[in-house]
């Protein structure tokens, strides 16, 4: 899987750098990123579903009609059916969730717009954490994964962040394996001058 979104991210890098005038990655939303991986990483599959809602989800206590947390790309032999909204039971003909490949996506751009992003040192702190727990607490979800896509000033600057976030998810009590990792480099139009991709096996709580 990490092989598939390395070059899926590389394609894209080096179409976007054939434009006139030459595009960067940084330019690209983070939607079209989140499609950009899914179609890489869904290289092969039956199906690939985007934004699909965690199957083993319950509502709190008093508030029934609270939403469940979406994952961002599901890779499944066919179809997985959302969660019937009066049965509350996934439908024969498609594919259970225990079959499919439940991913989450994290995106962090260390720079953004020619000025350092804010929200990269969250994405490290606290949003993967929360998205590494859920992948791994659900009780319908028995193949996870987590994929990052991070835009960085080096590739330096992002495999030390990598190595860290995995020390803090691990001390944190997370059920996470070793990283795979690669690495891109991207024309540097507003201070990211790397693509750092990498995959991170989820197991169960």
């Amino acid at each position: 899987m990490v092989d598939r979104l390395h070059e899926g991210i590389r394609c894209v890098i080096a179409r976007l750098g054939q434009q006139d005038p030459p595009v960067s990655l940084d330019d690209v939303s983070d939607r079209e990123i989140l499609m950009h991986a899914a179609d890489a990483v869904g290289t092969g599959a039956e199906w690939t579903g985007l934004d699909l809602p965690y199957p083993g989800f319950e509502a709190p206590a008093g508030k029934a009609r609270a939403r469940p947390p979406c994952c961002s790309i599901v890779l499944a032999p066919s179809e997985v059916q959302t969660l019937d909204e009066t049965t509350g039971l996934f439908t024969e003909s498609t594919s259970a969730p225990e079959e499919a490949c439940w991913v989450e996506l994290v995106l962090a751009r260390e720079w953004r717009q020619c000025e350092r992003c804010p929200r990269y040192a969250i994405a490290f702190t606290d949003r993967a954490l929360r998205k590494v727990a859920q992948l791994a607490t659900d009780e319908r979800i028995v193949h996870a994964r987590l994929a990052w896509i991070v835009l960085a000033s080096s590739e330096d600057r992002g495999y030390t962040d990598l190595a860290s976030w995995e020390r803090l998810a691990v001390a944190e009590g997370l059920p996470v394996g070793t990283p795979v990792i690669r690495s891109l480099p991207m024309p540097d139009l507003q201070g990211n001058a790397a693509c750092i991709t990498a995959i991170v096996p989820v197991q169960r709580l």
